[in-house]
Parts: structure tokens; sequence; C-alpha cells
């Protein structure tokens, strides 16, 4: 059977669903399909919005109603670090918001999104062929690409003029082209799970049992996506609708290797244990069978993003690190550029040169936000001090850039990335350097023996980011509390070589010398 689109759509997920919604109703004329290849979506990692994404998921495919009724409104980030895994749990050092966040940003549970911006897409007139699998993809260039898909027992032959392709980590027009690569200087795994019975942050319990511990925050910590952190690994706690928590750790296979144990879910567990506010959380917790995952070597990119007649949108182009949940920004921001070339391709006009500068302005985004903001963050992520000053500087420069950006001219500004021109790029050779600097010093300290002197009874509680002038207030306070940390880097002294240092250390071996240099910091 023969059919012809003007736009077919590979993944009927977020990315692809949203790209197919959105061309779909700015352009009701068009022929828009879309391929997915399950029968119903399976449950996914539960997963946070930022503020630039949730602003797209509000502002740009109007979910407030869905987000508000069936999702959960987030209270922020929350960091904690220890020194010890016998350290009690109320002298762990926090990190977060005081108030609830400035502006709205949600927990979520995908496969209810991915499902309904599906039926958004559906309602506007895409057509769906679901489940579907795709049996050849020929890319012969806008207007004479093929593709070969069984649905059911039926084999049907599709020519569309352009192909966008959400298919996430499959990304398969990547694969095809050979041009999907693995961020090797980026070595991080991931093992989640659902768990519940999870101790309530903001329940009686912890109220009579440790009031001084409770009363500072004036937020509801339970709804934050609380984060445990240690050195060469960090672990996130996201609650769900429903009352289950999807909880999963994010580790540097070069510093960090899981527990032993007779399943991922029983390693995960015994890993949580060893923080002393995890093991608060789930002693009595019990993992959801059949609902664990892992990914090995996380990070990848595609060489390229867009070609004649195809282009990626989402995690088909890229991936980089869960940390602050980029993932929906990049969603947001590749849709929006995919269905404005798109839309100018199927015009008629010429958008070689458009593509061209798309092409490079995506490679200029990723780096800058991997080499800003992740590469080797994992050598400091457990040292509060360091962690405290890339988290003012790294929400800093988010509020001021991209939420700025996407507020004040909501929904164009989401078709051009940010860190990105003359002023971007000079924000992202700051952010570069301030990143490096600190692994630097997380690094020095750690061969001292030293590391996170700051790990215990200290609040950090922010009054809230938020997109304008004073966020630079935050920016102000990293840079005293970076300079305070270059001046003590300067008389971090080193012990003498005894034979060469193994590159794996277990967070649970923490130096003891670390609790004495606490102390002597304070």
């Amino acid at each position: 059977m023969q059919f012809t689109f003007d736009v077919a759509v590979i993944g009927g997920a977020i990315a692809g669903a949203s790209a197919a919604f959105l061309l779909k109703h700015q352009h009701p004329d068009l022929r828009v399909l879309i391929i997915e290849k399950s029968t119903e979506f399976d449950r996914k990692v539960g997963e946070s919005t930022s503020e630039v994404s949730a602003s797209f998921l509000s502002r740009v495919l109007n979910l407030a109603q869905h987000l508000g009724h069936e999702q959960l409104t987030k209270s922020g980030l929350r960091f904690w670090f220890c020194q010890q895994p016998v350290d009690a749990f109320n002298r762990c050092t926090e990190l977060g918001p005081l108030y609830q966040t400035r502006l709205p940003t949600f927990q979520l549970d995908r496969a209810k999104l991915d499902q309904v911006i599906l039926e958004k897409a559906t309602a506007a007139g895409c057509e769906l062929w679901r489940p579907a699998k795709i049996k050849d993809l020929t890319l012969g260039g806008a207007d004479r690409n093929q593709i070969t898909v069984r649905v059911g027992e039926e084999i049907r032959t599709v020519t569309a003029r352009w192909v966008i392709d959400g298919t996430g980590r499959a990304s398969v027009i990547a694969r095809k082209l050979k041009l999907f690569r693995p961020l090797e200087s980026h070595p991080t795994n991931a093992v989640w799970a659902r768990f519940k019975g999870v101790t309530d942050l903001d329940g009686l319990q912890l109220w009579d049992e440790s009031p001084d511990f409770t009363h500072p925050c004036r937020v509801m910590r339970q709804w934050a996506t609380n984060h445990l952190m240690g050195y060469g690994w960090w672990v996130w706690i996201i609650p769900l609708r429903g009352g289950d928590f999807s909880v999963g750790i994010v580790y540097d296979s070069r510093l960090y290797e899981l527990p032993p144990g007779p399943s991922l879910a029983d390693r995960l567990k015994a890993h949580l244990l060893t923080h002393p506010l995890g093991r608060k959380l789930f002693a009595d917790a019990q993992h959801i069978e059949n609902d664990v995952r892992a990914y090995s070597q996380l990070p990848f990119y595609s060489e390229q993003t867009m070609g004649d007649g195809w282009i990626l949108v989402g995690d088909a182009a890229g991936f980089l690190d869960p940390l602050y949940s980029p993932g929906l920004d990049m969603v947001a921001f590749t849709v929006s550029a995919a269905v404005d070339l798109v839309t100018e391709a199927l015009s008629g006009r010429d958008v070689s040169a458009r593509r061209d500068a798309y092409n490079r302005s995506y490679q200029e985004q990723f780096r800058t936000w991997f080499e800003g903001v992740y590469k080797d963050k994992y050598y400091y992520m457990g040292d509060a001090e360091l962690m405290t000053i890339a988290f003012l500087f790294d929400v800093g420069c988010y509020f001021m850039g991209p939420v700025r950006q996407v507020y004040r001219r909501c929904p164009k500004r989401y078709t051009i990335f940010p860190y990105t021109g003359p002023i971007g790029s000079t924000v992202g050779r700051f952010m570069r350097f301030y990143n490096r600097r600190l692994a630097v010093i997380a690094k020095r300290r750690r061969a001292a023996g030293v590391y996170g002197p700051a790990n215990l009874d200290r609040r950090l509680l922010l009054p809230g980011f938020s997109p304008d002038h004073t966020s630079f207030k935050f920016i102000r306070l990293g840079l005293r509390k970076w300079l305070r940390a270059e001046w003590q880097h300067l008389f971090t002294r080193l012990p003498e070589k005894t034979g060469s240092r193994p590159v794996k250390r277990d967070d649970n071996q923490l130096s003891q010398r670390a609790t004495a240099a606490s102390e002597t910091v304070r």
C-alpha cells in the first residue's frame, strides 16, 4: 500500500508528538504522519521539568490543565551532603530553596505526558500508525524519502517530503547514517527504579524526631527533586502522583561503582543506605517489581542534526546528563527549530544556509552545556562547598540566559539556542572556566584528604531565582565563595607520594581527615 505525506514523524513520545502537533496546528493543510512502535507507553523514569521546559509545555503546547491536574508541582532542587555513612541524617549539609520556586516547574510521569501530547496531535489531524515497526528507511532527500512500515500484518510504503526523528536514544536516522557517537569523555551510567514506602520528609515522624532539622525550611521538601550527593555520583528522588517515587543513581564509572548485590534494585537500595538521609528515607522502602532500568554510557550525540529532508529532535539529536533536567529543554529548542525550518522548506524556500547554521549552533550549544556544566563535575559533586559554588553559577547563568530568553519572547525564542552568539558564547566561556577550576580544586582536596570540609551542619536555603537582575546577587555570592575556595586551594598541601592511588574509590571510604578538616575550616 502506497501513502504520501508532507512530514513523517518517527516516534510518538514527547519530542515527535510535539513536533507533529505544532506543524499540524500551525499549518492545517499539511499531511502529517506519526509512526509509533509501542502499543502503549511504558512507565519511564520519573522526570522533572526545568523552568524552560515547563514554559514550553504550558505556554507553547498549552498543557497547563494537564500539568495542574495530573502531574505534581515541583518545589525546586534540593541537595544533601555527608562525610561518612555513619553521620546523623539531621547533620547533612542542605542546599535548596527556602520558599517555593518563583516560576512553575513539575514532577512528571512521562508515560501520562507522552500520551496526552500524542492525543493532542491526533486531535489536530495528524495520522497515527500504532503499533508500527519500521522495516526500511531510505533518505533520498527532500520529497524523496521512503519508509517501509509494518502495521499489524500489513506492509505500507510511505513517501515523505520530510522525516522528523523523535525516537530518543534509538536515534534511528543518526545510527543509520553512522552519525551517532557516544560522549566518551563523560563516562556516566544510570540505574533507576520506583519505590514505595519512602519516609515522608515533611511527615510528623521527622517533625517530632528532629524539629531543628524540619523547622528552618519554609517549603515542602518532599515535593522537591531531592538529590543525595557523593564523590563520583548523585541520586535523584522524584515524587510521583499516587505515592510512588522515581529513584535513580547516575555515576561516573571512572570514580565509582555500585555495591554488589543479587539484582540491580538491591544494589541501588544498598547504595541509598550508605547516605545518612538515604538510610532515613529508604530503610523500609521497597522497589516495585519489574520496574527497574539501567543505561551504560549515558551521554551521546549526533555529529549532524539536520540534513536534506530530515531533522532530529529531542534525545535523538543527543543527550548529556539528567542533572538539572536539560533533556526536556532540548526537546523544546529542537522541536521549535524543526517546526520553523521544516515549514520554511515545505513552502519552497532554500534552507541550505539555515541548515548549516543550525547544525553549527546545535553543536555549539551541546558543547557549551557539556564543558560548562557537566564535564568532570563528578569530581566535586560530593563536596558541598564546591557544589554550592557551581549551583549558584549554573542556575544564575541559566536564569539570566535561557529562562529570561524564553519568558521574554515565548514562543519565538525557542527557535534560538542559548549560549550561542557573542553574548551567549562569552557566558559559555565563563561557565567552562569556573567548572574546570572547581574540578581542579576538588581533585587536590581529594588527594590531600580534605574533601567535603563543609558537608555537615550547614544550611544554605535560598529565597529563589528569577529571570531578572535579582539573580545577579546569587552569582555575586558564588563569586565570593569561589574566591575563598581558590584561596584555600593555594594552601592545600598534598601528602608525599607513597605509590599510585587507585582511580576508583568508594564514597564509603572517605578519609577520616575530612572530619577534622571541616572543623578547621569552620
